[in-house]
């Protein structure tokens, strides 16, 4: 069985899938794809974090946003942004999936300039989900539902753009909420080890001698 048609190819649907949704897109609305694309760059991820610094630094609100919860969240998204940076560079360098542009070669609308290989998962889509990750705690669920729409968006202006398959945009969005998940197991577990062990009936006044 050859596993890459099973799970990559979806048995010819990601293909019929792509040439759909590439063509799909109208040409006043190109503008629209760049844009989406852009919101999902790995180039935005020090401004993202240095907004939630300064979002955490002036917010007066209690609980869910209060400072030291946006904190934990710059947090959650910097160690995440690294491990997420390591596993799609890894992906993408070890499968060296062909980008649609050179499994279909003609009838691909190609918006701006692309590599030819290295297209799985989608990096931009990553990004997305490590920002959904993010955020999502953080929001009213009225911004929830427009932080969801725009992780849509940013997934599909990479198809629609030319620049991946369905399948890597799907799997990006996989791989950075596996990361987001296992960077926020980690910090917790670095919180829990270096807390300090107070065992049952020890404290400051336990241990002096009268």
């Amino acid at each position: 069985m050859d596993l890459k048609w099973v799970f990559y190819d979806w048995y010819g649907w990601n293909r019929s899938l792509f040439e759909t949704l590439n063509s799909g897109l109208p040409e006043a609305a190109q503008p629209l794809a760049h844009l989406g694309s852009a919101l999902g760059s790995y180039w935005a991820a020090p401004f993202m974090l240095a907004a939630l610094l300064l979002w955490a630094k002036h917010s007066q609100a209690p609980l869910a946003r209060s400072p030291a919860r946006i904190v934990g969240q710059a947090h959650r998204f910097a160690l995440a942004c690294l491990l997420a940076l390591v596993v799609t560079s890894v992906l993408k360098w070890g499968l060296d999936f062909s980008r649609p542009a050179i499994v279909i070669a003609n009838g691909v609308r190609v918006l701006a300039p692309v590599e030819s290989t290295h297209g799985f998962p989608s990096g931009h889509s990553v990004y997305a989900a490590l920002v959904l990750g993010t955020l999502w705690p953080l929001l009213s669920r009225r911004l929830q539902a427009a932080l969801v729409v725009t992780i849509l968006w940013v997934g599909y202006s990479r198809i629609a753009m030319g620049a991946h398959f369905p399948a890597d945009v799907l799997a990006g969005w996989l791989v950075g909420a596996a990361c987001f998940v296992a960077a926020t197991a980690a910090l917790a577990r670095m919180r829990n080890t270096s807390a300090p062990i107070v065992r049952f009936g020890s404290g400051p006044d336990t241990d002096k001698k009268p």
